[in-house]
């Protein structure tokens, strides 16, 4: 499944870069601007780290499939199981999202609690380690990225607000694509995010310790 996953990325990540450099080589271009490829090497990975993310929890897969009798069918599939058919009848939505009753949680701690717990949902150690340590690392990247990218983002609330806007809008729009919207994913996300900040900003004062200085005239 892990390996899936990350193949899965790294697809992302090629056709996020196949768009997006040369979008940023023209804009640049056109602006006659001149930038420090350190500023630049951070932005691409940014963007391709969001595409990343967005890819794996809001944003559908496209698939093409031909029958045996030439009938050409494409498929536009949500991971929780929804899919809208694209064929020459028409438009077709198959709806397979679980009940909206379960597709919410707003106490937190309860995920996180019942995963802890023998019978809780995960029903073996590798899920509890996917589903708990995985949401805290899955955001560390953009919480490291953000300060680098951009030096507005240096100071810790910003990188707060901003990384909560994003998760924000992650688990909003899961809920009306059929997936879980849950406070606990929230607060491992958060966590993610702030610790990549940190380590992004003890990684840029050791930079400039070491950074050689000029000796006085």
């Amino acid at each position: 499944m892990i390996q899936s996953y990350l193949w899965s990325l790294l697809a992302a990540c090629v056709l996020t870069l196949a768009v997006y450099l040369p979008l940023r080589l023209l804009w640049l271009r056109l602006q006659n601007r001149k930038t420090q490829w350190q500023h630049e090497v951070m932005m691409a990975l940014l963007v391709c780290y969001t595409v990343s993310v967005l890819s794996q929890t809001v944003l559908p897969e496209l698939r093409l499939d031909r029958f045996g009798d030439g009938r050409l069918e494409g498929n536009v599939l949500f991971y929780s199981g929804n899919q809208l058919i694209v064929s020459a009848r028409g438009f077709e939505w198959v709806h397979a999202a679980q009940p909206m009753a379960h597709r919410w949680n707003l106490i937190p701690f309860r995920t996180i609690a019942s995963y802890l717990r023998p019978d809780g949902y995960a029903v073996n150690d590798s899920i509890r380690v996917v589903n708990l340590l995985g949401n805290v690392l899955v955001f560390v990247p953009f919480g490291a990225l953000l300060p680098l990218a951009f030096a507005r983002m240096r100071r810790w609330y910003r990188v707060f607000l901003c990384g909560s806007a994003f998760i924000a809008f992650i688990e909003i729009t899961q809920f009306f694509i059929g997936r879980a919207a849950d406070i606990d994913d929230y607060i491992l996300n958060i966590l993610g995010v702030m610790l990549g900040y940190w380590s992004a900003l003890l990684c840029l004062r050791l930079a400039r310790r070491r950074r050689p200085t000029l000796p006085s005239a």
